[in-house]
């Protein structure tokens, strides 16, 4: 059955994170000092809330200064430091996905576990890759996030297609599992080159 819709998530695909920035930023000058697994656990676990809408800026700015002790900044250089997780644009997968919207073939859609924190930072580095969707999902305006399957439920009604004619990409091994149960196509990201190569494979790039 031909592919439809090509669904691709943000974070570690299409923009590149790194969580070192937070961690030398804020972990190391807390009096934690060093980080301590569950601890840093519960904070990330907590902060799915964040992710979902369920939480304001002010409230997972207190989670932070309740378990990770870093009141010692103020709220607007935490977020400047959380924000830093975000470090760059993945030029290659751009690539791929003007490649894709050159063909005129596909209903392009983006699925992202995002806070509005990072969602803000991301508009204001002006990528200028919003219009190359015909669809945003951002997980803190659905207040769903991945790998809940009622996300990718969503996602299928916006495909406007059967699951088996959507095609997903995503770096999250569960969120892969959970959109694959729902019998859609799934690729799971490694790296620009690998991606090229399974699209192709699909024929949804030509060599």
């Amino acid at each position: 059955m031909k592919v439809k819709a090509i669904i691709f998530d943000l974070g570690g695909v299409l923009i590149d994170l790194d969580f070192s920035n937070f961690y030398n930023k804020i972990i190391i000058q807390s009096p934690l000092n060093k980080p301590q697994t569950p601890i840093m656990l519960e904070f990330f676990r907590q902060s799915d809330m964040y992710h979902q809408g369920n939480m304001t800026d002010d409230e997972f700015y207190q989670l932070a200064c309740d378990l990770l002790q870093v009141c010692m900044l103020n709220q607007s250089d935490f977020f400047d430091a959380f924000n830093s997780i975000i470090s760059g644009f993945n030029s290659n997968v751009a690539e791929i996905i003007n490649k894709i919207r050159e063909s005129n073939q596909y209903k392009l859609i983006a699925l992202s576990n995002v806070n509005s924190s990072h969602w803000d930072y991301i508009l204001n580095k002006k990528w200028n890759f919003i219009d190359w969707f015909d669809e945003l999902i951002l997980s803190h305006e659905t207040h769903l996030i991945k790998p809940n399957p009622k996300i990718f439920e969503y996602a299928i009604k916006k495909a406007g297609c059967k699951p088996r004619q959507i095609v997903y990409i995503d770096d999250g091994l569960n969120n892969i599992r959970s959109a694959k149960e729902l019998g859609i196509i799934c690729i799971k990201y490694t790296n620009s080159e690998e991606l090229l190569e399974e699209l192709k494979k699909l024929n949804i790039i030509k060599e």
